[in-house]
């Protein structure tokens, strides 16, 4: 039981105590593999004491301490299966840590191969390392994050990188030192809109609230009280470079910061974050800053370490790289207002561009390296465009997606109250006959029949790191406080109802693709029908609305699904790569199809579905009536955007709900 619940630490111990008195258990072997790993930590020189420390979510039970498990060489130690912070010293040596990670991947119901876990650590000497930097070995690199903007494999020497970004404390000394004023610090032209300026022009847009040469957001040249331990924001490239060249230091080329961030970690099936492979049904809480209100400590949140030791390379704040891709900057790793998923995407940002989601952290190479460590600019993307489908093959593919109006057979099941709505979980017969499972939220205090909005999740949903009713609280709670309904349904592949066990996501040119496609529609449309029984609701004010993988998705599901009245896209975005999709469940062929007003939401510099190459195509892709809204900003806008952008159009369409 312990095991299914997937307390691995408490059911290994207890497995440990079984096997004293029955040490041949069938039962009991069967099982161990899923609970236990073996451990091999060897040193260079041996002989360094190692600890690890145990990931809980509440920080306790007694593999939450950090405990000496021996010195090295140590070979097929078994241990709990779990996430980890490894530690080795030596005297005379730098400390090195690490997260380590040794829970079996699952996909679905099925689980994935874990190989024992082998580390292998040459110490430094402690004075060949820079305070507060980790050493990244050298080696042949290329990017495999889900936007790398190249496929070029570059050589990096080996180079220290700080483990903490800047902190407001850090960048206090650079400006004490007249880091502003010394020349010598700034090393780069300054191209302001295509243009080159002098220094002294460049210095005017490097002011805090003072008029003071210092971040944006201070204030007399000081940071905010109680936020010395805080990442600097709210700089431009320019400074982050100059505050680096201080340091004797630069800023990490794109491969140096993935390297440092994940060394190569991907698969195509699951999230890969920092500290190892995300689990359907696991969240990013205490190990990465994401979906937040700020900023944390830069030394907070030691589970999420990179295999390096390198601190909140997911999260916190966006951090600036060396490389050019265009006339703009790259960003890496997301930040405190992003969903998880965006620490496997690249920004874009022009250089005197300054946010409090930007910080930094600096590299130091060695002086013999070779190479420019993958510091060219990148090469900029090109721009697609696509052709319209006929309204025959339209007419076609939309055969695919018809269904039987059966008995819904719908029950709700349970209902919880809150000051502001009523939130109901509805079972209904889906696809398949299987039973699905839908939300509807009724604000309190509004007249009924309610304006309706019909959402579909972000990807943080679709791979399993939030719950479906967290994402509609979280984003949509200004529209149901402003008097409108929000109804939502579970789809195949969600927390609630995961995949078969031995599931693969099917090609995206297969038939199994436009099967499970047809699958999410009927869910889809299934609870629609639902839903117009629902004499609370207002069904002739239905709207669609999307974020980022749900307004992908939603340009399918508009274009199969005639009810709508209308459509809001928040962070949408057709992929070049849908071209090869099987045209009866590619998106780009729905899209032009919808007729519907829609709205469109788009970050200026997002960076999971780039506005110029993801977004604009697009556009111009849907038919009239349409409307496009750019904010500045990256993937997510904020929840004050958001809400001012949606509530204000649903007033346009359907007028203010009526209290």
């Amino acid at each position: 039981e312990l095991a299914r619940a997937d307390k691995n630490f408490e059911a290994y111990d207890l497995a440990l105590e079984i096997r004293k008195y029955l040490p041949d258990d069938e039962a009991l072997n069967k099982l161990m593999p899923t609970l236990s790993n073996t451990l091999t930590v060897n040193s260079k020189p041996s002989g360094a004491r190692v600890y690890l420390k145990g990931y809980s979510p509440d920080g306790k039970g007694k593999h939450a301490e950090r405990q000496l498990i021996g010195e090295t060489p140590i070979e097929n130690l078994s241990i709990a299966r779990g996430q980890y912070v490894l530690q080795i010293e030596k005297d005379g040596f730098a400390k090195f840590e690490r997260t380590i990670s040794d829970v079996i991947p699952r996909i679905g119901g099925s689980f994935i191969e874990s190989p024992p876990v082998k580390i292998e650590v040459n110490l430094l000497e402690a004075g060949q390392v820079p305070d507060r930097m980790a050493f990244v070995p050298n080696g042949e690199y290329s990017l495999v994050n889900w936007s790398r903007p190249t496929q070029k494999q570059v050589h990096l020497d080996g180079f220290f990188i700080d483990k903490y970004e800047v902190s407001n404390k850090d960048f206090k000394e650079f400006i004490t030192a007249g880091g502003y004023q010394k020349k010598e610090f700034w090393q780069f032209p300054f191209v302001r809109e295509g243009k080159e300026i002098s220094f002294e022009e460049a210095l005017k847009a490097f002011k805090d609230r003072t008029g003071l040469s210092a971040p944006r957001a201070w204030t007399n040249q000081n940071y905010p009280e109680g936020k010395a331990d805080y990442p600097v924001t709210d700089i431009t490239w320019y400074e982050a470079a100059a505050y680096a060249a201080f340091r004797g230091k630069q800023l990490p080329t794109v491969f140096q910061w993935e390297k440092a961030a994940r060394d190569g970690a991907f698969d195509p099936r699951y999230n890969a974050m920092p500290w190892g492979f995300i689990r359907q049904g696991e969240t990013t809480n205490n190990r990465a800053n994401f979906g937040n209100s700020g900023a944390m400590p830069v030394e907070s949140l030691e589970f999420g370490m990179s295999p390096y030791g390198v601190y909140n390379m997911a999260g916190n704040v966006a951090e600036w790289c060396f490389n050019r891709s265009g006339n703009k900057f790259v960003t890496s790793g997301g930040a405190w207002n992003d969903l998880p998923y965006s620490f496997g995407d690249y920004g874009e940002y022009p250089g005197f561009n300054s946010y409090d989601k930007l910080g930094f952290r600096c590299v130091l190479n060695s002086p013999d390296a070779k190479g420019d460590q993958g510091s060219e600019p990148l090469p900029p993307p090109q721009i697609p465009v696509y052709k319209p489908s006929s309204e025959a093959e339209y007419k076609t593919w939309l055969m695919h997606y018809d269904y039987d109006k059966k008995p819904l057979q719908a029950q709700i099941i349970e209902t919880q109250e809150t000051e502001a709505w009523t939130r109901e979980k509805i079972t209904f017969k889906g696809e398949n006959d299987e039973q699905a499972i839908a939300y509807l939220y009724l604000p309190k205090n509004y007249a009924r029949p309610l304006q309706v909005v019909h959402y579909l999740p972000p990807g943080d949903v679709v791979a399993g790191l939030r719950y479906l009713p967290d994402s509609v609280e979280m984003f949509l709670t200004p529209v149901l406080k402003s008097g409108r309904a929000v109804f939502t349904v579970v789809l195949k592949g969600y927390n609630q109802r995961p995949f078969p066990p031995n599931y693969l996501p099917p090609e995206r040119t297969t038939v199994e693709f436009r099967k499970q496609a047809v699958n999410w529609m009927t869910d889809l449309r299934r609870g629609l029908d639902y839903l117009e029984t629902r004499t609370e609701v207002d069904f002739k004010k239905l709207t669609f609305l999307g974020i980022s993988n749900g307004a992908n998705l939603g340009l399918l599901t508009i274009g199969v699904e005639k009810r709508y009245n209308s459509a809001v896209f928040i962070g949408v975005g057709v992929d070049p790569e849908w071209q090869n999709w099987i045209p009866e469940a590619n998106f780009i062929n729905f899209a032009p199809h919808a007729r519907m007003p829609k709205l469109l939401v788009h970050g200026k510099y997002d960076e999971t579905h780039p506005l110029a190459t993801f977004l604009e195509p697009l556009y111009k892709l849907m038919s009239e009536p349409k409307k496009l809204v750019i904010y500045d900003g990256g993937h997510i806008p904020t929840i004050e955007f958001l809400a001012t952008s949606v509530n204000g159009w649903l007033d346009e369409r359907h007028g203010a709900p009526a209290k």
